[in-house]
């Protein structure tokens, strides 16, 4: 039996899946974190009760230009928030993103046993099943659209 043939190279190649997409749902939860934080940061600055609007600064022709901008950008800000909903997909990313770490985790774990017997045996197999069952329930979580899980199929080819 070749190299490739073998199929402890199954657990291998679902190890490597796996933290592929943890560092894609990493990546995704941090951008949708900052995106979260600039819409709160906005929020906080341009409320009428913080520190900043009290700044003099805003009393020049230029600064309340800049207030007037400012208080748009608030305003539509306080629109659009609550229609994201990115509370809510924070919560799913870090979701599915604890159930790949976890996934990996398994994984690597059945990658040192076959190191360390040198083997890959029955017990091992069933060990390898058990965690594909937790991984066909995390592809069934995903926060993602089609449109998005189409892009991430593109990026792995």
């Amino acid at each position: 039996m070749g190299r490739e043939k073998h199929p402890a190279w199954t657990v291998y190649d679902k190890l490597r899946t796996a933290r592929l997409n943890v560092k894609y749902y990493s990546r995704r939860l941090q951008w949708i974190e900052r995106k979260n934080f600039a819409i709160e940061l906005i929020l906080a600055v341009t409320a009428p009760s913080s520190a900043v609007a009290g700044l003099w600064f805003w009393d020049t022709l230029y600064g309340k230009l800049a207030w007037q901008y400012l208080g748009i950008i608030a305003a539509a800000a306080a629109v659009f928030k609550p229609l994201l909903g990115l509370p809510k997909r924070i919560k799913e990313y870090e979701s599915v993103l604890s159930g790949y770490r976890m996934l990996e985790y398994d994984l690597m774990e059945i990658k040192c046993l076959i190191e360390q017997r040198q083997k890959y045996d029955s017990g091992l197999q069933s060990e390898f099943k058990r965690t594909l069952q937790r991984e066909k329930s995390l592809v069934g979580k995903t926060p993602e659209n089609p449109r998005k899980q189409a892009r991430k199929k593109d990026v792995r080819a």
